[in-house]
């Protein structure tokens, strides 16, 4: 029990570290308002990943073992860049209006209570859930934590991890993100422990609910109305839980809020930081999972549709930093196949099979909350932002359930294996969506 202790600390005081350095960094991002602090709090987690992943695959590149003296370096660079780029604030001309005063009327200290007691209960839970033991999802045993550890193991990048076909289980084809991510956490700690590092997934969980509380107080929802999206996300069980751990659906449910998010803002030309973030974000989805170089295209295209008379310049922010990600990909091991689909297999017969096994999946609860949500929607008063934010969670679940058409193995397994887990990953999207939807102070949203 001492060493576990002992271990999560060490693994604890990395994120910790890499996150005051990913503070530092995110100047560049955010202006320093009061308002954006929270929202400022979660991509601090974000660069921090960030930097933790990168600095593996550059030291390998100069040909040196990983280690404090390469993170040093890679961090103490961004972060003299971050200081000559800093955000100033909102263009002078446009500023954002006062908030409006309290009304001590509509105060409701009891439910903030509550509410804010049923965040915690969800944090604690899932955080419960990831530490009780070593992660043992079979995607993580036989994807993420394998490469991961071979990685930290070898020192490096090996071929057989994406030219063997005997590790063919393993897909060769996935992005290298979160393996890297481990490795950059071994690396510094000096030892491999996924029990430990599974701290990092209540991190995310908490800068996940950071960035939709603070996005939607500043976009004008009211207390009651962010933390009852924070409380229901918090206890969200099919993204937050024990099998989850250690897979990239946490991770890209965190990062895809972080696209979507920015992809609102950066419609706002008060928001000078806003078109950066987009920027970011995309490289972080793309580097996390296949489909997040989906989303980047989908946010393209949405942004081409229906980005204001920002529109150019939103799509062009949105897609190349994806695009550079999934390109050091392939300049680095090659082109692979996508190992579990086939794209010359579709018909639509197996469409239909993939549909029907996709409205037999959900339980009576899964109907109920899939019902609700849509009341939710419905009854919403719609802005921009929240159209952006459903039309980009549509897109990827119009791709999940239309993917397993081509899969290998036949559609009805892709989708009773795949399908539950990867929609989980669009909760904090649709979250959002429907929070903003229900803001208590109605004020014109930009773009």
């Amino acid at each position: 029990m001492t060493a576990f202790v002992l271990s999560l600390l060490r693994v604890g005081g990395v994120a910790l570290l890499a996150s005051v350095l990913g503070w530092g960094i995110s100047s560049a991002l955010f202006p320093r308002r009061r308002e954006f602090r929270l929202e400022r709090l979660g991509w601090s987690y974000a660069i921090a990943c960030g930097l933790l992943a990168s600095f593996v695959p550059l030291s390998f590149l100069l040909h040196v073992r990983p280690g404090w003296i390469g993170f040093g370096i890679l961090s103490g660079a961004c972060l003299a860049i971050s200081l000559g780029f800093r955000v100033s604030g909102f263009a002078p001309e446009t500023a954002p209006a006062e908030p409006e005063p309290r009304d001590p009327k509509r105060e409701t200290p009891l439910a903030v209570g509550v509410l804010g007691a049923l965040v915690i209960l969800g944090v604690a839970v899932f955080a419960l859930q990831a530490l009780t033991e070593p992660m043992w999802s079979n995607d993580f045993l036989a994807i993420w934590g394998l490469k991961g550890k071979t990685i930290f193991g070898s020192a490096a990048l090996p071929a057989r991890l994406y030219a063997s076909s005997e590790l063919g289980f393993s897909h060769p084809e996935y992005p290298l993100g979160l393996p890297f991510l481990y490795a950059g956490v071994s690396f510094l700690t000096g030892r491999w422990d996924d029990h430990a590092m599974a701290l990092l997934f209540p991190l995310f969980q908490i800068s996940t609910l950071a960035v939709l509380c603070g996005w939607l107080r500043r976009r004008g929802a009211s207390r009651e109305v962010v933390l009852c999206a924070a409380a229901i996300l918090a206890n969200f069980e099919p993204l937050y839980s024990g099998f989850l751990t250690g897979l990239a659906e946490v991770p890209l449910a965190f990062g895809l809020l972080l696209f979507g998010t920015a992809l609102c803002d950066a419609a706002d030309p008060r928001d000078r930081g806003a078109l950066r973030r987009l920027a970011l974000a995309a490289a972080v989805i793309a580097a996390t999972k296949n489909e997040g170089l989906f989303f980047a295209a989908a946010g393209c295209a949405l942004a081409l549709l229906f980005g204001g008379p920002r529109r150019l310049r939103l799509a062009l922010t949105a897609l190349p930093s994806a695009l550079l990600v999934h390109s050091l990909h392939l300049a680095w091991r090659g082109r692979l196949p996508l190992r579990d689909l086939d794209f010359s297999s579709f018909s639509f017969g197996r469409l239909g099979e993939a549909l029907a096994s996709a409205t037999r999946l959900p339980g009576l609860i899964g109907i109920a909350g899939l019902g609700l949500g849509a009341v939710l929607i419905f009854l919403g008063s719609p802005d921009a932002c929240s159209r952006r934010l459903l039309a980009l969670a549509a897109c990827g679940c119009a791709a999940y359930l239309v993917l397993p058409a081509f899969a290998v193995r036949g559609p009805e397994w892709l989708i009773q294996t795949t399908l539950l887990r990867t929609c989980a990953g669009l909760a904090p999207l649709v979250g959002a969506a429907i929070a903003r939807r229900y803001a208590a102070r109605a004020g014109p949203s930009p773009g």
